[in-house]
This record gives C-alpha cells, sequence and structure tokens, in this order.
C-alpha cells in the first residue's frame, strides 16, 4: 500500500514537473516571490548577528576583552600615566595603557586614533586567549615590530580601511607624515587606527597622559586591593562595553528586522500569488488524474512535497543572494553604527544555519498559507471544469475589511498605550498586517461606483470584467500596497527628520566661526583667541563621560551665551535660568528623559557628583547623538573640579568674517578644514543625517522593488489567462489600439484605486514612524511632515512598471492568430 501511494505520488510528481516544462513562468513566479523573501531577510540577519557578534567579541586593539577598566575620576578625560607605571611595579601586570583622541589628515578628514603599548597587548593576548585562529603575535610579519619599538611614526589600519583611503602608502597626521602598516581583516581592527602608545602621545600631545587602563583579570579579590591603590586618581569599574552597545543599538536592528520581515512578508504574498495561479491553470490536470483513479491523499501530498522543492531551492538562492548583499550594505551599515553609537563593526561572517533557519521559516509559511488551498483543489468535484471564470472562488471581501478594521483599531490602542519600543514595533506590525486586509472590499467598491458611473459601451465592461480581475490580482496588490504604504511612511520620516532636523540646527548653530583644533592644541588656540582684535567673543563647551542608572551619558556645560541661544527646550520649570545658574537644576536632552523615563522635576544621583542631587529643570531637544547629555551650570562644573579645558570653540567676528577667517590659518596655523561656518556646519550635519538612513533607504527601495516585481509577474500572468477572453473581444470587431487601451486601462485603473488606498494609509504609518516609533525609540520628537512629490513619484513610477507590465505581454498577445488564443479557453 505504502509502495502503490509512493508510486502515486511520484507519478503526479513527473506529471507536475511536465506541466512545468510546458508552463515555466509558473514555477518562475514562485520562485521569484520566495528568493525575493528570503533574500532581505537573510541580509538583516546577517548584518544584525555580525553586529552583535562584533559588540560581544569588541577587544582591545590586537588584544583580548578587559573585564575591567581604570577610567579617569569624575569631570576628567585623562589619567596620569604613573597610575598605570605604579600599578604595574604593584603587581597588576595584566594590563594595557590606552590614548584615544582625534586628528586631522592632510586633507583635513578627522581620524579617531588609538595608540597602546602593542607589546602588552600582545602579550596579553597570547596568555588570556582562548581562540587565536587569526596568529595574532608579535612575531607576524605583517606587524613592523623593529620599526614600532624604534619609535618610527606608524599607523596601522585594516586592509579594508586601507583599501577605502585608496590604498595609500603614507599619512600626513597633524603635519606628522606617518606610514601606513595594513593589517589582516581578521585581526579585527574595523575602522580604527592604531599606532604605539609613546607616538600617539606625541601625536595628541598628551605625553604622560591615558585615556583609560584595560585590566584583563577579573579576581574579585584583588579588586579591592588595586580600587585601594587606585584612590582618587581614578576609577575601577567592570568593562559592560558590549552590553551598553547592545541595548544602545538595539532599535536601530529593531527597525532593520522590522524592515526585512515587511519585504519577508511581501515576497511572501508574489509567492502565494504565484501557487494560486498554477493550481488554476492546473485545475483541470487535478481533476483528470483523479478521475484516472489517483486518490485525493496521493495528489495532496504530491502538491506538498512540489512545493517543499520549490521552497527548498528559492530559499537556497535567495540565501546565497542574501549573504551577498549583506556584503554590499556592510560599509554602509558600519559607518552608521560608528557615526550613531561610535561601534565598530568587524568584517562579516555567515553560517550554513542561517540558511536552516530561512528555510523552516519560509517552507512553514508557504505551507501554512497553501495548506487550505490545496485541500480544496483536491476534494473539488470530479464534473469540474479548469476555465478561468468557471469556478469563482467565495468572496470574503467582507470578513477581511472587518477583521483588518479590527486589527487596525487594537493596533492603534496598543501603540497609544505601549511605552516600550519593542511593544511599540510589534504593535506597528499589527497596524501593517491589518492594511491589506481593506483592499478586496475597497477595490471591489470602488470598481462598482466606476461602472455605476460610466457610460455604456467598453468603458463599461472595462469596470464590469475589472470586478472579475479583482480576486486573481488581489494578493498581487496586497504586495504593492504593503511595499507603497511602507515606503510612503518611511519617505515620511526622512522627511519629517531632515526637516526637524534643519529647523534644530538653525537655532542651535550662534557662532559666526567654530574652531576645531586637534586635542594637543586646543588650550593654546583658546590663549590665543582672547587676544584677537576682531574675536568679540570666545564661546566654549566642555564635556567628560559619566553614567546615569547604567547609560552612557555626556555631562557638560557651556558658556552663559551658548547656553541661552542654543538650547532648544522641550519643556522646563518656571524660574529655570534663575535656579540653573544656582546650581539647583539640571537639564537633560530627550533621548535621556525617554529611555530613562525622566520628566521635569525628577531628582538625579550622577556618578560624578555623588554629594549632589539634582532636579530636572528642564528638558531640550538633541538630533545631533542618541545617546544622554546633561548639562550642569558653569558655576556647579568648576566646583566639582571638574576639566577646564574646552572640548570646542567657537567664535563671534566684529568686522569682517573672511579677514578674521585668513587672521586665523595664518596666526594659529590652523588647516581650512578646522575652521567652519554655520553653512559648512549645517551641509556636514545633513551628510551624516543621510549616511545615517542609507541603509533604511536600500531596504526601503528594494521592498519595493519586490513588489514592483510581484506586480510584474501578476499582470505577466494574468494577461497569459485572459488571452480567450481578449481574442472574444477582437473577434467581436473591437480592433487592437482599443483593445490594448482597455486592458492595459484596467490594470491601471486597478493599480490608480490600490494606490488612492495607499496615500492615506502611508501617511498614517508615517505618522506612527515619526510621532511614536522614533520617539519611543531614540528619544526624538519630531515634526511630521508629509511631503507630496515624493508620494507623487511613487505613484507614477507604480503607474509605469504596471503599464510596461501590460504592454509587453499584450503585444505579443493581439500578434497572434485570434483563432490560437480562442483555442486555449478550455471547453
Amino acid at each position: 500500500m505504502i509502495k502503490t501511494r509512493f508510486i502515486h505520488t511520484k507519478l503526479a510528481l513527473n506529471l507536475f514537473a511536465s506541466h512545468y516544462r510546458q508552463a515555466p513562468l509558473q514555477a518562475a513566479a514562485i520562485l521569484i516571490g520566495i528568493v525575493l523573501a528570503v533574500t532581505l531577510f537573510v541580509a538583516v540577519q546577517a548584518i544584525n548577528l555580525n553586529a552583535k557578534r562584533s559588540y560581544t567579541e569588541s577587544t582591545e586593539q590586537l588584544s583580548v576583552q578587559a573585564q575591567n577598566l581604570i577610567i579617569p575620576p569624575a569631570g576628567q578625560n585623562y589619567l596620569p600615566e604613573s597610575l598605570y607605571l605604579s600599578s604595574r611595579q604593584n603587581g597588576l601586570s595584566a594590563s594595557l595603557p590606552i590614548i584615544e583622541g582625534r586628528v586631522r589628515d592632510g586633507q583635513g578628514r578627522r581620524w579617531s586614533v588609538q595608540g597602546s603599548e602593542l607589546i602588552a597587548a600582545l602579550t596579553s593576548r597570547s596568555r588570556y586567549s582562548t581562540d587565536n585562529q587569526q596568529n595574532v603575535s608579535l612575531f607576524n610579519n605583517a606587524l613592523p615590530l623593529p620599526q614600532l619599538l624604534a619609535g618610527e611614526p606608524i599607523v596601522m589600519m585594516s586592509q579594508s580601511q586601507h583599501q577605502n583611503l585608496g590604498a595609500a602608502e603614507t599619512l600626513t597626521l597633524d603635519e606628522i607624515k606617518t606610514k601606513v602598516v595594513v593589517l589582516p581583516d581578521e585581526w579585527q581592527l574595523g575602522s580604527r587606527m592604531l599606532m604605539d602608545i609613546g607616538f600617539a602621545q606625541q601625536l595628541l600631545n598628551k605625553r604622560g597622559q591615558l585615556s583609560y587602563i584595560a585590566v584583563f583579570e577579573s579576581d574579585s579579590a584583588s579588586a579591592k586591593k588595586w580600587k585601594k591603590l587606585i584612590g582618587d586618581q581614578g576609577q575601577w569599574i567592570t568593562n559592560n562595553q558590549s552590553a551598553d552597545l547592545g541595548s544602545l543599538t538595539e532599535s536601530f536592528h529593531l527597525n532593520l528586522t522590522a524592515m526585512s520581515l515587511l519585504a519577508f512578508l511581501v515576497g511572501l504574498f508574489i509567492a502565494y500569488n504565484g501557487v494560486k495561479y498554477s493550481l488554476l491553470k492546473r485545475n483541470r490536470l487535478l481533476v483528470q488524474i483523479q478521475q484516472a483513479g489517483m486518490t485525493p491523499r496521493v495528489i495532496f501530498s504530491a502538491l506538498l512535497v512540489e512545493l517543499a522543492i520549490l521552497v527548498t531551492f528559492g530559499a537556497s538562492l535567495g540565501f546565497v543572494l542574501g549573504i551577498q548583499l549583506s556584503h554590499w550594505l556592510h560599509p554602509t551599515v558600519a559607518l552608521t553604527l560608528e557615526q550613531l553609537y561610535g561601534a565598530t563593526l568587524l568584517p562579516g561572517t555567515w553560517q550554513w544555519q542561517w540558511w536552516a533557519q530561512a528555510l523552516l521559516l519560509t517552507l512553514a509559511a508557504t505551507l501554512l498559507a497553501c495548506w487550505q488551498h490545496f485541500k480544496q483543489r483536491v476534494r473539488q468535484p470530479l464534473s469540474s471544469h479548469g476555465g478561468f471564470y468557471q469556478a469563482p472562488e467565495t468572496s470574503n471581501e467582507n470578513q477581511l475589511f472587518v477583521i483588518g478594521l479590527v486589527l487596525t483599531v487594537l493596533a492603534m490602542a496598543g501603540l497609544w498605550l505601549s511605552e516600550h519600543h519593542r511593544f511599540t514595533m510589534a504593535w506597528l506590525g499589527v497596524l501593517v498586517v491589518s492594511i491589506p486586509l481593506y483592499l478586496p472590499k475597497t477595490l471591489s467598491v470602488l470598481t462598482h461606483w466606476s461602472e455605476q458611473h460610466s457610460t455604456s459601451g467598453l468603458v463599461q465592461y472595462l469596470f464590469a470584467e475589472l470586478r472579475e480581475l479583482i480576486s486573481p490580482l488581489s494578493l498581487a496588490m496586497m504586495a504593492l500596497l504593503l511595499a507603497v504604504t511602507a515606503n510612503m511612511g518611511m519617505n515620511t520620516l526622512v522627511g519629517s527628520f531632515e526637516s526637524t532636523l534643519n529647523q534644530w540646527l538653525a537655532q542651535r548653530l550662534h557662532a559666526d566661526i567654530y574652531v576645531s583644533p586637534s586635542q594637543g592644541d586646543i588650550a593654546n588656540v583658546e590663549r590665543a583667541l582672547e587676544q584677537f582684535d576682531n574675536v568679540e567673543t570666545v564661546y566654549k563647551q566642555y564635556y567628560v563621560d559619566d553614567n546615569l542608572q547604567g547609560l552612557p551619558v555626556q555631562l557638560g556645560t557651556k558658556d552663559k551665551d551658548t547656553l541661552e541661544q542654543t538650547m532648544v527646550f522641550q519643556s522646563h520649570l518656571p524660574q529655570f535660568w534663575q535656579r540653573f545658574y544656582q546650581g539647583e537644576f539640571v537639564a537633560i536632552s530627550e533621548p535621556t528623559a525617554v529611555k530613562l523615563d525622566l520628566s521635569l522635576g525628577s531628582a538625579l544621583k550622577l556618578d560624578g557628583l555623588q554629594n549632589n542631587t539634582l532636579i530636572v529643570g528642564a528638558i531640550f531637544h538633541d538630533y545631533g547623538s542618541p545617546n544622554g547629555e546633561i548639562l550642569l551650570a558653569p558655576k556647579l562644573w568648576r566646583e566639582s573640579g571638574f576639566t577646564n579645558l574646552p572640548t570646542s570653540l567657537g567664535i563671534k567676528v566684529s568686522g569682517d568674517q573672511e579677514k578674521v577667517y585668513n587672521q586665523l590659518r595664518q596666526q594659529l596655523n590652523l588647516h581650512p578644514s578646522q575652521l567652519y561656518d554655520q553653512a559648512q556646519i549645517k551641509s556636514i550635519a545633513l551628510d551624516i543625517f543621510s549616511q545615517t538612513f542609507a541603509i533604511t533607504r536600500a531596504l526601503n527601495g528594494v521592498t519595493l522593488m519586490v513588489a514592483v516585481i510581484g506586480l510584474f509577474s501578476a499582470c505577466f500572468m494574468l494577461l497569459d489567462a485572459r488571452k480567450a477572453a481578449i481574442a472574444r473581444l477582437y473577434a467581436l470587431g473591437v480592433n487592437r489600439q482599443k483593445l490594448m487601451t482597455m486592458v492595459v486601462g484596467q490594470i491601471v485603473a486597478l493599480v490608480s484605486f490600490t494606490l488612492v488606498i495607499a496615500l492615506p494609509l502611508g501617511a498614517m504609518v508615517g505618522y506612527v514612524l515619526t510621532d511614536i516609533v522614533t520617539l519611543r525609540a531614540f528619544g526624538w520628537s519630531l515634526n511630521y511632515l508629509w511631503n507630496w512629490s515624493d508620494a507623487l513619484s511613487i505613484v507614477a513610477i507604480t503607474i509605469l512598471v504596471a503599464v510596461m507590465a501590460t504592454l509587453l505581454p499584450l503585444w505579443r498577445l493581439v500578434s497572434k492568430p485570434v483563432v490560437s488564443s480562442l483555442q486555449s479557453e478550455v471547453l
């Protein structure tokens, strides 16, 4: 019995394979949907998992991950190098001194550099690393150890970074010519530049100073001894960098995942549409093989095996393309993570388990979608026929509309009540899923209304037949609606962010010229600017790193003019400025307030101000960073003993700005790239903004492309199914020009109706993304801005694709003899 069933199943599969050899377009339509769905899903999966691996495996350069860190005292940016030497003398050998800073090359580009004691770094790696597959050691020929020990000016970088710099052999860093040494990507330098600590201190003009000391042992008993030895010279903390980066970047990766799942859903719509069309064309074959004695159970099994084969092939191809897409997107993601969060993305890898995950997910989703449809096909009466119009499916548009309405109401309520960004994204997913459920009913109503208001003849026939086309085209239209709605929503978010950023920068930028000297020269430049005749005011701002309730924050202050002119309030308490300058109030950034659930009047206890309990007196907008920021009064800053070295400088000019600009260049020996006016700062900020959203735009565009390809294949298949009906009209006397106009008009009308629905839904999704999701995920409240030009361009492109998808097969159809098309009809 089992053997007979196996033979019959194999025979059915051979019949299906013969069918696909005769109609390869049907198999291609299913495969296209699966490949497109899996490609973006795997690409984002690879990006996210590689990023999380980078955070987890983040190590000191050429060394291992530190267990503890000795960082500067609260309010200071540097440690004395003598602390490292004394700790070594007292037995803390498992440690590494680090100096970090920023320098400029000959073209004015700023680079982050890090200097460490390389022999100590490599020795620690060989001692504490359990895995040295990268072959990082003192004796590797890639490392120029003799030149480094001789104190030669050498900077080391990864092979990928070297290629990005045009394979330069030397770099001029802060006017010091430096030799470039290229290390393998496997050594995990990422986009960072590394040098010997002695040369780095010379370059940064920080002799005898360290940014922090990395400690590789984690003995809690010894920690008490070292804390006592350190005293007030520094702070002993546990290294939580990987956990901090993971929590900071969670929203970013969640957004990428949401985009990939949307593309996956759109791809599955396309694949399901292909399966339905294939079954429609094989309907007569399925009836005939049952009439010949093949049981419904065997046919059902054969259909499941066929689907599994197609899914396996499509998922495998999609996996390969997805890995390649992740490699293409890797530089963009790395740049975004570095600019937003200061994270370094290591070279990408892939694992075969991702293929298995994608395959199982796709197989489960397609089986769930097709199971009931397969059941209906094998249980149909044996007297039924396989025509296109003879057995219309029962319409369930009313039920779908009601379900969509219920889901939308639930989603909007959930979005309004949820506070954590994960729940917000989940409710947004429910909202997005509800959107296509409106489509069949809405299309039916719009088509019926158009039919009622059209004149008799071909136009009325156009809309009457269009009502019959809604069912076979509804899935492709749903995929299109989803993609267009998401695209419009994302474009609204990007446009709103850009508009808000422009307004914020207009108030934030108040100095005529911003001066950005190297870290080693900033004290000298500050003193020199005070003596310039045409410099009316020197604006200064100071920042140090701190921690608030586990959130890394920047603690800062500014001069009085800068504070009052640049702070863009979201809200503040009465008499804020008076009580702020008295040291009672602090101002916190909006991301800080959102992430820590703080509000006006909340009490703060800062690590750097253990003896003071401060009150939140104001919350200000900050679109420059998703990290936290807290501003103190200048008086409180000085009384707390914080650093008196400014982080950045700005000047107000009295007289000719160009003249002062040239004086600064000549007398202070500043490079043009170290001097900025407001327009340049704005341009740089918007450029960074554009690069930050590049990955989102890329995924958004790919999702829309997936839907457009689905629309193309659906139109192509539909025309193939309708060739007999079109031939009948031609035989009745409708000329080719009118016939082509009518058929193209039907598709354009259907796509236009879909886009009419997409516009308000896209605006609604844009509002949710702008006013709810972005605020909860990043702590940024944006001004909602709807861009008609973007929306209309998407509409125009979509209609153009629909016309092309219809014209190509239609021209071939009307050029064929009418008899051959009429013969294709099932009688």
